[in-house]
């Protein structure tokens, strides 16, 4: 990859059930021209003052342009950050995706390449 080409992603909480006891599923889309390495390193809580977090070590593999990867799964009950490390041949970055109190959220949007609604956020540098 030219060190001049952009990350460009972002992840999409849509609400379904699948029987795991969680309603949201996090889903990282690729809006990149071409495609990269993705690790979920934190997924990281917050409720009122007492912060909390996970090192899920989740890893998707030469994710591909306009293609999308279910990443992580939850109840959407507290404020949340995911915390992603982006490898492109010899560069790598870290974003950082913020999640409201998602069970709140009702009549959301359509997301694109998803087919579903959801709330997206796009990456924050």
């Amino acid at each position: 990859m030219e060190s001049n080409e952009q990350i460009l992603c972002r992840v999409a909480a849509c609400h379904e059930r699948m029987n795991d006891g969680n309603d949201w599923s996090f889903y990282l889309i690729n809006d990149s021209e071409v495609a990269f390495d993705v690790l979920l390193e934190e997924v990281s809580y917050e409720w009122g003052d007492m912060p909390s977090s996970e090192k899920p070590d989740v890893c998707v593999s030469n994710l591909s342009p306009n293609a999308n990867a279910l990443i992580w799964r939850d109840d959407g009950e507290l404020r949340m950050d995911l915390l992603l490390l982006v490898r492109l041949s010899d560069r790598q970055e870290r974003l950082r995706f913020e999640f409201p109190k998602l069970y709140r959220k009702s009549n959301l949007p359509l997301v694109k390449w998803l087919g579903r609604s959801g709330w997206e956020k796009f990456a924050e540098f």
